[in-house]
């Protein structure tokens, strides 16, 4: 299977997962604390494929070239401002007006195609690291859709249409695939860079959104989503060790 269509494949599976809403959506097994299980994991995934994965791809790609760590700041300084001007596009709390509709499209729209842009650099460099990425953007995805749908639904949007708009802005990561297999020729002789700026981004992600939401003194019995933290952790490690190993039994 071609780069490409490993990249349009995971981008779509990670555009279906708008549809994990309706799952929790009836379900009275959906808590606070769960939220907080899966948050904490996706902070442990997100960390650890930066530093098993993504860093030491990125170096071996720029021969050692340290300033490829520049993109890595960049993106967190441009994640930072992007932030700034989305503001209040995810947050989860009740009584949002119907223009919290609007944001919630526009916001998601622009967060999926960097999203789009990311997985595909991911595969551009292998096939390990696109799997790796991809698992590692699935992890933050599923709470934050899952939070969406429920903003939707609460801003008078009906079940069904909700999940219909949740899954359009989702397709953008797809749009994001192909602008950058579109611009090919620019991205692979840089992916190096682009995946510093990766790891930026979810470095950015697990330090400002997912940690210190744990961290929250409100949160009852804090040390328990240690596990889950630890868990993603040993999950991308073991596949980094299963995808090296590959790699080292096919040379």
């Amino acid at each position: 299977m071609s780069a490409l269509a490993q990249a349009l494949a995971a981008t779509v599976a990670i555009s279906l997962i708008s549809f994990v809403g309706v799952v929790f959506a009836f379900s009275k097994r959906w808590t606070e604390r769960t939220e907080m299980l899966l948050l904490s994991f996706a902070a442990g995934v997100l960390l650890s494929t930066v530093f098993l994965e993504l860093l030491p791809e990125a170096i071996e790609r720029a021969a050692g070239d340290g300033r490829v760590f520049a993109a890595a700041l960049v993106a967190m300084i441009a994640f930072f401002f992007l932030e700034r001007l989305l503001h209040g596009f995810h947050v989860h709390e009740e009584g949002r007006a119907i223009a919290s509709r609007y944001m919630i499209v526009i916001g998601d729209g622009v967060h999926n195609f960097v999203d789009g842009v990311v997985i595909a650099a991911s595969f551009l460099a292998g096939p390990g690291i696109g799997l790796a990425t991809t698992l590692a953007v699935i992890a933050h995805e599923i709470p934050q859709e899952i939070a969406d749908y429920g903003i939707l639904v609460r801003s008078k949007l009906s079940p069904r249409r909700a999940l219909a708009v949740n899954f359009a802005s989702g397709l953008t990561a797809v749009v994001g695939t192909l602008a950058c297999f579109h611009f090919r020729s620019l991205v692979e002789p840089n992916i190096g860079w682009f995946l510093t700026a990766t790891a930026g981004m979810f470095i950015y992600v697990a330090a400002s959104d997912l940690i210190p939401e744990l961290h929250k003194p409100e949160h009852r019995h804090r040390w328990v989503y240690t596990a889950p933290f630890l868990l993603g952790i040993a999950l991308m490690a073991a596949l980094t060790a299963f995808v090296g190993n590959g790699h080292a039994g096919g040379s």
